[in-house]
């Protein structure tokens, strides 16, 4: 078995209009999102082998906070480029190159692509399309195969959907 959380980014500052898109912080919600949503991980049960978040700047606060909450030392945590885009594509790459050893796997990236990429992995049935992730929203998908490898479109049983402003929805 593994599992997927796909999380996107807390809430981000717009204040500063001379900073490019990859060096945007998180904003006052963002900085308050994200710690919460790594407690509602670690209040799960959450447990990670691997982090894995976009190396833009309000990807990068979310991923450190949500880590502190579940004990995931800083320094594994991998940046990796390709989770910055807006190409399913990518994303899928990422994911499959994935190694072996690692079954449960967190990523922080953007909308529309995490969203889009949740809906593409999970195996539909009653009320399970998610019409968008909000900011620091978090979408658990479990998979039966052996290896990350063998990731294909709708194959993923969904676990559940979370964000701040919601409490969770399970199945």
């Amino acid at each position: 078995m593994r599992t997927l959380y796909l999380v996107r980014h807390a809430k981000s500052s717009w204040e500063d209009s001379s900073l490019a898109d990859h060096e945007r912080p998180l904003n006052k919600r963002g900085l308050r999102d994200a710690p919460l949503m790594g407690q509602r991980l670690v209040d799960k049960k959450v447990r990670v082998d691997s982090i894995w978040s976009s190396p833009a700047q309000r990807a990068v606060e979310t991923v450190r906070y949500i880590a502190k909450a579940l004990k995931y030392p800083r320094k594994k945590i991998c940046l990796r480029e390709r989770i910055y885009t807006s190409m399913i594509d990518d994303l899928f790459y990422e994911i499959s190159s994935c190694p072996d050893e690692v079954n449960n796997l967190l990523v922080v990236g953007h909308n529309s692509v995490i969203t889009d990429f949740a809906n593409l992995l999970i195996v539909y049935g009653r009320n399970t399309e998610i019409e968008l992730i909000p900011t620091c929203g978090i979408v658990a998908i479990e998979f039966t195969f052996s290896s990350w490898q063998q990731l294909e479109e709708r194959e993923g049983r969904f676990l559940f959907f979370d964000y701040p402003k919601n409490s969770a929805i399970s199945v």
